[in-house]
């Protein structure tokens, strides 16, 4: 029996040192291993204490809330809810000039230089550069599975990572990182021996991305985790490559810009908005500072890839998992293609076309629905305040956890636990005026993810050509379950694909 453990009338487990409850809960081992997710760790608190518990995470502690209503006030209350403190002792260390590690003048100073480059109407003339990464990727499919009997892909995972990251790289950054074309060597090499390397720069963001997972979710103190990445040889040396590579898109970006002309692309709004004069800038209270440092740009860089490629990459691999059990959700997507005359050779560009493809909006909210990529929403207190009778003070911080309310059965007319699109699909269809607490995917409020906007735009384009040349089909193996990292991931995900 664990011992209970309450703090202003919120009940949890007692702590234990370094682990927290991840011991207790079963995420993680006595040696550290992260054996399952955080998302199943919240459901067993709220199965033994209800709607209102507390639970450290490691050293980070939580008051979590699980009520639509309980949502409404920490979204809404703009001027009490603000960034989570724990993004300073996590992507802190790593990239600690990121957006969503910032709060007051200085958030609002870089919101103003990156939100308006991430609508997704900003991206309309680079639509063809995700057409042509999805192209490649699924053509490097056909190298490896097609017309051979039996082949079974368990890499999708890491696939649409690879997918991801190119993509992402070149529609902001103009950038290409080589990913996919190192996949595709390794795909078509006819001498086993014949050795391929990714790209300098993607070696780099993989040891980057790999350190960022660690003090993630290590849950150990900051001080720690800090320590460590500064005795961390391989680290210091990805974290100088990476420094290097972004001055030079910087530099090859500021001989480019026209100053007269509209950015044309996130960096180029990015080097736009430098400072002209950083020291008469340092000397203007944050207030009154306008545009960005240099030395805050590699932090932007860092987190934007991040933000870009982990998020879509795990829910496209959801997807995949999905739909593999349900062949005929495949079908009606591709009949809802035919529909609207979308073919392998119909531009995307068009987005009252996109927008008429609704039912894949409705697979794509599914699976955003049932496969949460993280327990909740967290959100540190500027002052005090009451929340559903119980008074949390300032520093505190709460979830709201929008994992247990997206599979709760109190607030669907449909089974949650079931894979059903068609709950949205129609202003009649039964869950399509579900409460807007209940489902909040990317957040809500002023701390709302900013590229959702992006996100949703490269999923659905994305998705659009898996199912113009893909079939995918449940394989041997493919026993989904959570595998925690920096979001949720598929533990077991293998699909046989049939190309159209």
């Amino acid at each position: 029996m664990e011992i209970l453990y309450i703090t202003l009338g919120i009940p949890g487990l007692e702590p234990e040192f370094i682990y927290g409850n991840l011991r207790q809960l079963g995420i993680i081992t006595s040696n550290k291993q992260v054996v399952d997710s955080y998302v199943h760790g919240f459901e067993k608190m709220q199965k033994q204490y209800g709607d209102i518990f507390q639970i450290w995470m490691g050293s980070n502690h939580y008051f979590v809330f699980c009520r639509p209503e309980h949502a409404e006030i920490i979204y809404s209350e703009r001027h009490i809810f603000d960034r989570p403190d724990m993004r300073l002792r996590t992507f802190g260390l790593i990239a600690e000039n990121f957006l969503s590690t910032l709060i007051g003048p200085k958030y609002k100073r870089h919101a103003k230089a990156i939100m308006p480059m991430l609508k997704k109407h900003r991206f309309k003339s680079q639509i063809s550069i995700i057409i042509d990464c999805a192209d490649r990727l699924i053509h490097i499919w056909k190298d490896r599975y097609e017309n051979k009997d039996n082949a079974i892909c368990t890499c999708i995972l890491t696939d649409n990572q690879q997918l991801m990251l190119d993509t992402f790289s070149l529609l902001t950054f103009d950038y290409d990182l080589g990913n996919l074309k190192h996949l595709s060597k390794i795909a078509n090499r006819c001498n086993a021996e014949t050795q391929t390397e990714p790209s300098e720069m993607s070696i780099a963001i993989s040891i980057w991305l790999n350190a960022l997972k660690r003090v993630t979710i290590n849950g150990m103190p900051t001080f720690i985790n800090n320590y460590l990445l500064k005795i961390d040889r391989q680290y210091q040396h990805a974290l100088g490559i990476l420094e290097s590579y972004v001055e030079n898109i910087v530099r090859k970006c500021q001989k480019e810009i026209d100053p007269n002309a509209r950015p044309v692309n996130l960096v180029a709004s990015l080097v736009s908005s430098l400072q002209k004069d950083e020291a008469s800038e340092k000397r203007k209270p944050e207030t009154e500072q306008i545009g960005i440092m240099k030395k805050e740009l590699l932090g932007e860089v860092l987190g934007l890839i991040l933000a870009g490629f982990d998020t879509s990459s795990s829910i496209l691999s959801w997807f995949i998992h999905f739909v593999s059990k349900k062949s005929e959700i495949q079908q009606k997507i591709k009949e809802e293609l035919k529909q609207h005359g979308i073919t392998k050779e119909t531009p995307l560009d068009n987005f009252d076309l996109l927008d008429k493809c609704q039912y894949i909006d409705c697979v794509m909210n599914e699976t955003l629905r049932l496969a949460p990529l993280g327990f909740g929403i967290l959100r540190t207190l500027l002052n005090d305040i009451v929340i559903d009778g119980i008074k949390i003070h300032k520093g505190d911080t709460v979830v709201s956890s929008y994992a247990l309310m997206q599979r709760d059965p109190r607030y669907w007319k449909l089974d949650p636990t079931e894979f059903i699109p068609e709950r949205f699909f129609g202003v009649d269809a039964p869950d399509a005026n579900h409460n807007p607490f209940v489902f909040t995917p990317f957040g809500g409020g002023h701390r709302a993810c900013v590229g959702q906007d992006l996100a949703r735009l490269e999923l659905k384009v994305i998705i659009i050509r898996y199912m113009l040349f893909v079939t995918f089909i449940d394989a041997p193996g493919n026993n989904g379950g959570h595998r925690q990292g920096m979001t949720i991931v598929p533990k077991e995900l293998a699909v046989s694909m049939k190309f159209d």
